[in-house]
């Protein structure tokens, strides 16, 4: 978080921590040039799967919680500009933790059934 702007760390810590707490669990690494999050049920063998990723862009905080999510909450997310695998949050806006929280118990949901 180095290069993020001293305004920007405090939303990025947030989301940290809400990732963090949401998916204890969770692996922390970079991804893409990114904070990522890998993560894994507790009864299968197989590496981490991508859970989410996160980025400070010049206009919005990106989060990538791959496609599977953003398709499942399309309505949650109306307020949002979105694409196939981004949620971009204006800096305007507070941190949408509900919404986030429902974005990775999604991802968790579909890691678990492929195993």
């Amino acid at each position: 978080m180095q290069s993020v702007e001293t305004a920007r760390k405090p939303l990025l810590a947030e989301l940290r921590a809400l990732i963090q707490k949401t998916a204890p669990d969770a692996e922390e690494g970079i991804a893409y040039g990114m904070p990522a999050y890998t993560w894994k049920p507790k009864t299968r063998a197989t590496k981490p799967e991508p859970l989410i990723y996160f980025a400070a862009m010049k206009g919005h905080l990106g989060i990538y919680p791959t496609p599977g999510p953003i398709k499942t909450l399309t309505k949650e997310l109306a307020d949002f500009s979105t694409s196939k695998g981004c949620i971009r949050v204006p800096y305007t806006m507070k941190l949408p933790k509900t919404i986030i929280v429902k974005l990775i118990k999604e991802r968790m949901r579909e890691i678990k059934a492929k195993g």
